[in-house]
């Protein structure tokens, strides 16, 4: 056998269980429970959107990932649901629990945004994509386990000036009832 081939044999022989073993671990960890462990900071160059469910309460959306983040406020930062946008400054590209957002209001025609509130964040708690869809339908104002219903169609009642010759019985009282 020639040198190279031994080579890549024995080299093949010392990778080839690492990349299984690695394999095997990337399928355990996926059947893992779902961390919901809060983080103190999110990478900002990893934040895609964010959603502003009420004046206490924002979903922060990661890129390239099926993950998001709430952010409970400490305290309600009044405006933050009705203009639905913040602004924040970040020193190394995080956004953490210590940090400020400022409510951006809308400013006299062709003036930009007025700054509103400033508050502070809370830490970021993990949702998993059920957490989302539900948070989703609570804002709409409904209950994630709540029953669809719709409305029922009254039949329409008999005239009351209709006189009782007009019924079907000719007008007899109701067996039983005389």
């Amino acid at each position: 056998m020639n040198r190279s081939k031994g080579v890549y044999l024995r080299f093949s022989a010392l990778v080839l269980p690492w990349l299984l073993a690695g394999s095997t671990a990337t399928y355990a960890d996926d059947d893992a429970a779902f961390n919901r462990t809060p983080r103190d900071c999110v990478i900002t160059q990893s934040i895609a959107r964010t959603d502003i469910l009420d004046d206490q309460t924002i979903i922060f959306f990661m890129r390239g990932k099926n993950v998001a983040y709430r952010n409970y406020l400490p305290k309600k930062c009044p405006g933050l649901k009705r203009w639905e946008r913040f602004s924040y400054q970040v020193t190394a590209g995080r956004l953490c629990s210590i940090d400020l957002i400022t409510v951006l209001e809308n400013g006299a025609i062709g003036s930009g945004f007025n700054r509103g509130f400033t508050c502070r964040l809370g830490d970021f708690h993990p949702l998993s994509p059920e957490d989302i869809a539900s948070l989703r339908v609570e804002k709409e104002g409904g209950r994630p386990d709540a029953v669809k219903t719709e409305p029922a169609v009254v039949p329409p009642e008999q005239p009351a000036d209709v006189p009782p010759a007009a019924n079907s019985d000719g007008g007899a009282p109701p067996a039983g009832k005389e």
